[in-house]
């Protein structure tokens, strides 16, 4: 009793006894007591609730990320799309110029497949008989000679390019008339698909001549551009050895013409 009699004189004396601020000294001693606590809970709470925004931010933030990340992802492709239809718009431009030049009506064909082994190189086009392609056509893209047509289906044919080691075509050096005999290697286009053969050492040959079809091999018209000497030096018998490029762009064909076969009836010239 004594004990708890004077706690009790010591809380009411606490009350009536001012400090130097006019508060109690009760309420001084409880605020020194509780103030540390205080302080420590409104910490840790302010470090949470710092900690939650940060995390809804960051949330917010990732998934804008991701939005944006998918709509570049759109663009990207709406751009790749534009950038091949105006890709296409030239090419068939190109196309379209080049069908206006022939004084027959040639046949448009895509490529449908494409076979390049070692030795043969062919590809299929989605035209045939029921189109009017005849087998031995010559076909054309729109930069030169492509080859000629060696199979033919009702709704596909088959086109040996000129790159084909059993291709040759008869043809013309623009600048001297002189004849020869392009043929393929069966190596890719550039630089060592094509040669030029039988042209004798003693033929006055440049770099960068141009080349056209002769017509006397009964398969193409005469003067289908089919490219320029890449390069020529005299043979060790009696023939230079001269390499071709070929105006068409033979390892990215999309589009090709097939023309009429050739025979005694409608022989006809086309020049570049």
């Amino acid at each position: 009793m004594f004990v708890v009699v004077f706690f009790g004189h010591v809380l009411l004396l606490s009350t009536q006894v001012n400090v130097e601020q006019g508060h109690s000294l009760l309420r001084a001693s409880l605020v020194s007591v509780l103030s540390p606590v205080q302080r420590g809970v409104d910490s840790v709470t302010s470090t949470i609730w710092g900690v939650w925004e940060r995390y809804i931010f960051l949330r917010g933030v990732y998934e804008e990320n991701e939005s944006l990340k998918k709509e570049v992802s759109r663009l990207e492709q709406t751009l790749w799309l534009e950038q091949d239809y105006v890709a296409s718009y030239h090419r068939l431009s190109k196309v379209l110029r080049l069908a206006d030049r022939f004084s027959y009506e040639p046949v448009v064909a895509e490529v449908i497949g494409v076979d390049a082994s070692l030795w043969f190189h062919t590809v299929t086009v989605n035209r045939g008989k029921n189109q009017g392609v005849e087998l031995n056509a010559p076909v054309v893209g729109s930069s030169g000679l492509i080859g000629r047509v060696v199979a033919v289906g009702s709704e596909v044919a088959q086109i040996q390019l000129i790159t084909d080691r059993d291709a040759s075509v008869g043809v013309l050096l623009s600048r001297t008339r002189t004849r020869g005999l392009v043929g393929g290697t069966g190596l890719q286009n550039r630089p060592l698909g094509v040669t030029l053969k039988y042209v004798s050492n003693l033929e006055d040959v440049l770099v960068g001549d141009p080349i056209v079809t002769s017509g006397i091999d009964g398969i193409f018209h005469k003067g289908l551009v089919v490219g320029k000497v890449a390069s020529v030096r005299d043979g060790p018998h009696l023939f230079k050895n001269i390499t071709v490029e070929l105006s068409a762009d033979i390892d990215r064909l999309e589009e090709v013409f097939l023309l009429p076969a050739v025979d005694a009836s409608h022989i006809t010239e086309y020049v570049e």
